[in-house]
């Protein structure tokens, strides 16, 4: 089923970065929209950077995940299962360059249950140095009417 109004949501995105012993966590809670055009899934919501807003833009297809994200932080990217890829990141202080090599790429979605999860995990470098491995979990819910 076409779902291109915008179904409201409820998202709550996970990243764990990893770079030898040091390891982070960083959660966000929000509300989004879920949009299906075809089969092609959109997940956007907004977050805040250094008290500024994010927009972001989840763009998910099969094994490749396009993350898109304006306002305080610039990024275009492209996310694809065992491929190499190479982007930009742009806030306030400076322009880098980025590289991933994107290990997985796994989304699913539960129609009766109206909730999805999209998985991707990948090795990052931000201009040319190696920042470790992240993994990023996306878990939303519908919103109930």
């Amino acid at each position: 089923m076409e779902k291109t109004n915008g179904i409201p949501i409820q998202l709550k995105q996970v990243t764990e970065i990893r770079d030898g012993l040091r390891k982070e966590t960083v959660v966000l809670e929000t509300n989004g929209l879920y949009y299906l055009k075809g089969d092609t899934v959109y997940l956007t919501f907004e977050e805040k950077y250094e008290g500024k807003t994010v927009k972001n833009v989840l763009k998910i297809t099969g094994d490749e995940v396009v993350v898109l994200r304006s306002g305080a932080v610039q990024m275009r990217h492209t996310f694809r299962k065992h491929e190499e890829t190479v982007g930009t990141y742009e806030n306030s202080a400076a322009r880098w360059p980025m590289k991933t090599k994107t290990e997985q790429v796994l989304y699913r979605y539960n129609e009766k249950a109206k909730k999805g999860q999209l998985f991707f995990s990948y090795i990052l470098q931000l201009a040319d140095q190696h920042v470790g491995r992240h993994t990023m979990t996306i878990t939303f819910k519908e919103e109930t009417q």
